[in-house]
C-alpha cells in the first residue's frame, strides 16, 4: 500500500479462499475504493461455485495446471463467510491461459507456478477493463511439481524432422 496507495484493483487467485480473505480484509480497511478480486482456474471453480450457492459443497472439479488452488472449502471456515465480503469479481480462465500466462511469467525470468499462472491470466484477460489503471498481480508461488515445470520449457519441434 505505500508503493499503489491509490490502487484500482488485484488480481489473486484462489483455493480455498486463506489468502485472499487476509489480503481482502486489510484492503477492505485500508482502501475502500479497491476492488479486490477473485480467481480460480477454470476447471476448478469451487470457491467460486460455493460462493454463488451460497453454501459450502463439494462441488466439481479437475485436474489443473494450478496445483495449489485446486480443492474445496473446508465446511466450517471462517474463510468463506470473510471471502463473501472481500471479494467483488471472478474471473474463471483455462488451462490454455494459464500455461500461457506461466510461461510469460517462465520468458520474464520468474519462478512461476500455477496460481500465479492464474492470476496473470485473469490480468491479461481483462487488460481492456483496467487499461490506465494501477493493478497489482499477486505472483504466488514459484514451486511448480516437475510435471508442470516441464511444460513450461517444451522440446522444440525440429522442423527437418517432417
Amino acid at each position: 500500500m505505500r508503493q499503489a496507495p491509490d490502487l484500482d484493483a488485484i488480481y489473486i487467485a484462489t483455493g480455498g479462499g486463506g489468502l485472499i480473505s487476509g489480503i481482502g480484509s486489510y484492503l477492505k480497511a485500508a482502501v475502500a475504493a479497491c476492488r479486490d478480486h477473485r480467481l480460480l482456474a477454470g476447471n476448478s471453480p469451487v470457491l467460486y461455485e460455493c460462493i454463488k450457492a451460497g453454501r459450502i459443497f463439494d462441488a466439481p472439479e479437475s485436474k489443473t495446471l494450478s496445483e495449489s488452488t485446486a480443492g474445496g472449502v473446508e465446511e466450517g471456515s471462517i474463510t468463506f463467510d470473510l471471502c463473501r465480503e472481500v471479494m467483488h469479481r471472478g474471473v474463471l480462465v483455462t488451462e490454455e491461459e494459464i500455461l500461457d500466462a506461466m510461461r510469460w511469467g517462465h520468458g520474464q525470468g520468474w519462478a512461476v507456478e500455477g496460481a500465479s499462472g492464474v492470476a496473470l491470466a485473469a490480468c491479461f484477460k481483462e487488460s481492456v477493463r483496467y487499461a490506465n489503471k494501477k493493478v497489482v498481480v499477486l505472483i504466488c508461488g514459484g514451486n511448480p511439481s516437475p510435471a508442470v515445470a516441464a511444460l513450461l520449457n517444451p522440446t522444440p519441434v525440429d522442423p527437418t524432422l517432417g
